[in-house]
């Protein structure tokens, strides 16, 4: 009995210790650096500083704080277009918010795997896959330009779209 206590009494301190050490290894990311790496710069450095989560991430956290952001933007683009493909009665604009709400659920399904990646700490397949995501937006722009739809009527936020998920790219190519 006593040496079943005693091992589990070193088992515990072990593992507080393991913990301890785990956590003062996560150093807190350097924002600058990440900005500085970031397609825009001004943008990622308003993003970071209007949420105050950012403050004192580690890279891993700073991953999924950005990444929560993109599926959130990429989300409510979604919403909007697929609103707007309702309630088009012009043909042309119908078409082509028809066809954009397929490039965003093509997005959201690639943000979607992600997501996995990210979970498990495999930062190539996230900075594949959020590339991935990226398209859906940029295409779905071109399609409006092709169909002669003003795209800042649908999507207002895909410049932001693009700037988070560039941010996603540049975090996991430092973790």
């Amino acid at each position: 009995m006593a040496t079943y206590l005693m091992n589990r009494v070193f088992v515990s301190s072990l593992m507080f210790f393991v913990i301890m050490i785990g956590s003062l290894n996560a150093q807190v990311a350097d924002i600058k650096a990440i900005c500085g790496k970031a397609k825009n710069q001004s943008f990622c450095s308003s993003y970071m500083k209007s949420n105050p989560k950012t403050s004192g991430a580690d890279l891993p956290t700073l991953a999924k704080i950005t990444f929560g952001s993109a599926q959130t933007s990429a989300s409510e683009a979604f919403n909007r277009i697929q609103s707007l493909a309702k309630t088009a009665t012009n043909p042309s604009f119908k078409k082509a918010y028809t066809s954009c709400v397929q490039h965003y659920k093509s997005a959201i399904s690639s943000l979607n795997d992600a997501k996995k990646s990210l979970a498990s700490g495999d930062s190539a397949g996230l900075n594949i896959k959020v590339s991935a995501a990226m398209e859906g937006p940029t295409t779905c722009q071109e399609d409006m330009a092709n169909f002669k739809v003003d795209p800042s009527s649908a999507i207002k936020n895909s410049g932001d779209f693009q700037n988070i998920c560039g941010i996603v790219l540049v975090i996991s190519n430092m973790m």
